[in-house]
């Protein structure tokens, strides 16, 4: 890909030299039906070095009409051609303005002078992809980006940061790396970010009100976001959106006004920004008394619902673009606000166009590349903000994910169900080698809770897989030895007359101490000195039903000879880190309605850190090393493969309505059910995303299980015969093999069973590198290993349509690779005996042979070329 932009660069310079723009012609610079002019050549040809697509051809200063010119403010018209009327007052005056601005960018850009093509008069997108292509190419200050509003998301910076100096930023992040490569990965940061370039693209239509530049910042995210939606909404229904006054007003409104009408026609909505939120109230059809509100999701998602909008928009039509307040009071080129999904327009072309959904299925025939780009896909869902520049380093970074148990792989099939899916009863030996049954969580409840302990913003100190440790500290009473603890970040038991546990030099008075405690008590002094350790979670408790603390293991076990406080005897002593003290905390439930019993210290198994955790949320516990910085909210990915192998009633069970986006855990319609074995409350988050892929040759989407695919995104992946253009093997064009192959098996047959391409990339690897008798040896092996047993299990063995396949009816015997064999009536007879019947009805009985492997027809490359004769080339 780098190889070929680097090719469009060099043609754009050869053909649109920096000499030659002094003596660069009006009809030369633009004309129309022409695709050899320069702003042709700036915005259409050369546009996977850079877009600049959308807006007006104002942009360019002056364009030639393809029809009548329509009058606006700010805008000229000759008989043939239109300006921006502050460049001048004729084409020529106007044209000779913008040839010096071309001239004097270019010179700039050569000589890396990015603070003069700044100061230059002339559209902000146009004068920059222009200093790209001229600028000096073994030392750069460009990169190919030109929206003012993605550089801001891509250098993190406002909006009254320069275009300079955002290009240096981003330079300086280069470092070593191929210009163009670095362009891509950071247009794939930008898809990622697509959002915040939106909402950027849009506050700067409102920079000229200088309220709403003081309050933006102090509103909350969650009304930047509702606003930017309620706008955005707006001019997707075809409302213009204006403001009352272009430097001091502060009312924003949405409607239908025309440029240089002095009063709305109609005013749909008004906004008001305030320190703390923004206003808005409802006008259309609201005459007597205005319905007004607070700007929210709420608002939002009610507005659209009520379709409003839509109605206004049919009362009022129109058939131009609706208008941004830029429209009404500038002359100056302001970007369109980006469309969702043309963020990602230029560069290589990506697996998914939009952000991933949660659930989502690749489909397609084998070797289509499913299990190939579901890497891409879960690399993208874990980690959105990821930008690679080669297959290796998405790799890598999938087995990152993979080894951090973020990205988790599972394959279903017929004997696949609910107990290994989610949860079951596991029979294991206990200490007294007797049987018995516990629940095993299975990988998606695993991952659901590892998901969910990220999304609750869960402090790193409570580790998801730690250890829970019930803890008595000098009973339930009021107690200074706990005062104590709790005070100084300790936790200390009794029965120091056994000596330091993590010694092997206790005495035999120690030992026997040891030896003669009864069997509650030894277990608790193992327990607290030798299993205990440093992550582990500590829970004080208050009674047989509930905690009064919570804490975490911070070090390891110590022994203090004078004891703690007032009791000489507590010396056996851990750091424990006490996150919240003063509790009363019911943990009954949690412990599957058992009390927490007298011993002193032992281990709960009964529930999880996660649910600890959910528990001590839902009852107002605020942990003291608690802060958004503790935790990184994190995705979680779960990678089906053949997930129409499963039966999906049987694996999902009850928890099939829980993966839907609206009922996931955060969610207004969030749902909460009872696991049936643990008996323990159950969601799914809503930062774990699904990825399934499904071979549409086992079952066809149309027999898919209806629960499934109503709750999942559908994304087919079909044969790509272009991806092996140019690819010839001994005189064999992969492409047109493919080609024809597949346009046989969809007619023969179906579209879902036709052959992918990946069957043919490793042929081509070794194509592209020149290694002509293997890459022939790889194409026999291909056939006689995959086409063929494929071919014999799309037809079920019918001979006479793999022969149609393959074009075998229309190749000499020599090049058949299965040959057709007549039997006649004496052959029959010896087989079968007279009366065998089988030519009652005059048909010709046939053999089918398919050739041995060790056959010279498999290493006749003729035999592979005559499957694509010329007629079905001139038939396509």
């Amino acid at each position: 890909m780098k190889v070929e932009q680097q090719m469009l660069w060099d043609e754009f310079l050869s053909r649109w030299p920096r000499e030659n723009l002094p003596n660069l012609t009006l009809e030369e610079y633009v004309s129309v039906n022409d695709t050899d002019t320069f702003t042709y050549w700036l915005e259409t040809k050369t546009r996977e070095l850079g877009s600049i697509q959308g807006n007006t051809s104002a942009k360019f200063g002056i364009y030639k009409r393809g029809s009548e010119g329509k009058e606006q403010s700010g805008i000229g018209h000759g008989e043939i051609y239109t300006w921006r009327t502050r460049y001048g007052s004729s084409e020529s005056e106007v044209f000779d303005y913008v040839k010096n601005a071309l001239v004097e960018i270019s010179n700039a850009a050569s000589k890396g002078d990015l603070e003069t093509i700044d100061t230059i008069d002339f559209a902000p997108l146009v004068k920059w992809k222009i200093a790209f292509l001229y600028q000096n190419q073994a030392s750069p200050v460009l990169i190919n980006t030109f929206s003012k509003p993605m550089l801001e998301v891509l250098t993190g910076n406002t909006r009254k940061v320069s275009f300079p100096k955002m290009y240096q930023q981003l330079i300086a992040k280069k470092g070593g790396k191929n210009l163009l490569e670095f362009g891509d990965q950071c247009w794939r940061q930008a898809e990622y970010k697509r959002k915040e370039i939106q909402q950027r693209a849009i506050f700067e239509q409102f920079s000229h009100i200088d309220q709403f530049n003081r309050c933006a910042d102090l509103w909350p995210q969650e009304t930047i976001d509702a606003f930017c939606a309620l706008i955005q909404e707006a001019n997707s229904n075809k409302l213009d959106i204006f403001t009352t006054a272009m430097e001091t007003g502060a009312m924003i409104r949405i409607g239908r006004k025309e440029q240089h009408a002095i009063r709305a026609e109609e005013v749909f909505a008004t906004f008001e920004p305030t320190q703390k939120k923004i206003n808005f109230e409802l006008r259309y059809e609201h005459r007597d008394a205005y319905d007004c509100s607070e700007v929210s999701d709420d608002l939002y998602r009610q507005l659209r619902k009520s379709k409003q909008l839509a109605n206004f928009a049919q009362h009022y039509p129109i058939t131009r673009k609706p208008y941004w307040p830029a429209n009404y009071f500038s002359d100056d080129y302001i970007d369109d606000i980006p469309d969702e999904s043309k963020v990602a327009e230029q560069g290589e072309t990506y697996l998914m166009e939009n952000l991933s959904p949660l659930n989502q299925i690749l489909y397609g025939p084998p070797g289509t590349g499913k299990t190939f780009h579901t890497i891409e896909a879960a690399v993208k869902a874990a980690e959105p903000s990821f930008g690679w520049d080669s297959r290796e380093e998405l790799k890598a970074e999938y087995d990152r994910l993979v080894s951090e148990k973020r990205i988790r792989f599972v394959t279903f099939h017929q004997s696949y169900g609910y107990e290994e899916f989610v949860e079951g009863l596991r029979a294991v030996s206990n200490q007294d080698n007797q049987i018995e049954y516990q629940i095993q969580s299975g990988i998606f409840k695993q991952i659901c809770q590892d998901a969910t302990a990220s999304a609750i913003n869960q402090p790193s100190a409570l580790k998801p897989n730690a250890k829970i440790w019930k803890l008595s500290i000098d009973g339930v009473k009021s107690s200074r030895v706990r005062d104590y603890c709790f005070a100084n970040n300790l936790a200390a038991i009794g029965w120091g007359e056994t000596g330091d546990m993590s010694s092997e030099d206790r005495s035999a008075e120690e030992q026997d101490y040891f030896e003669g405690l009864g069997a509650l008590a030894k277990s608790s002094v193992m327990e607290f000195s030798n299993r205990m350790a440093e992550g582990d979670i500590v829970v004080c408790v208050k009674g047989q039903w509930s905690i009064q603390a919570v804490g975490v293991v911070s070090g390891d076990y110590q022994f203090r000879e004078k004891g703690v406080e007032d009791r000489s005897d507590f010396c056996h002593v851990m750091p424990v880190d006490w996150l919240a003290t003063g509790l009363d905390v019911n943990l009954y439930e949690l412990n599957d309605n058992t009390r927490l019993t007298l011993k002193t210290c032992y281990e709960l198994t009964r529930f999880t850190s996660i649910e600890l955790y959910e528990v001590l949320e839902k009852s107002g516990v605020k942990l003291k090393s608690y802060s958004q910085a503790d935790s990184k909210r994190q995705n979680y990915v779960l990678v089906i493969d053949e997930i129409n192998r499963g039966n999906i009633s049987k694996v999902f069970g009850e928890l099939i309505t829980l993966i839907e986006p609206s009922k996931r855990k955060g969610q207004e319609e969030a749902l909460e059910l009872t696991l049936p074995y643990s008996g323990k409350p159950f969601s799914v988050p809503d930062n774990l995303y699904i990825i399934g892929t499904m071979n549409t040759a086992d079952r066809s989407l149309a027999m898919m299980d209806t629960a499934l695919r109503r709750r999942f995104d559908f994304i087919e992946m079909m044969p790509k015969p272009e991806l092996l253009a140019n690819t010839v093997v001994d005189g064999i064009d992969l492409e047109e093999l493919l080609t024809v192959l597949n346009e046989r098996i969809e007619i023969l047959y179906d579209r879902e069973h036709t052959l992918g391409h990946a069957f043919f990339m490793p042929v081509k690897k070794l194509v592209d590198a020149g290694e002509q008798d293997k890459a022939f040896a790889a194409l026999v092996s291909v056939f006689q290993n995959k086409i063929i047993p494929l071919l014999e299990e799309y037809f079920f063995e019918d001979w006479d349509k793999i022969r149609l396949v393959l074009a075998d009816n229309q190749k000499e015997e020599t090049l058949q690779f299965v040959s057709e064999k007549p039997l006649n009536n004496s052959k029959l007879s010896a087989l079968f005996g007279n009366k065998h019947g089988l030519n009652q009805y005059g048909e010709t009985q046939k053999q089918y042979i398919l050739k041995k492997k060790s056959d010279s027809v498999w290493k006749d490359a003729q035999a592979y070329k005559a499957i694509y004769p010329s007629s079905d080339k001139q038939g396509k």
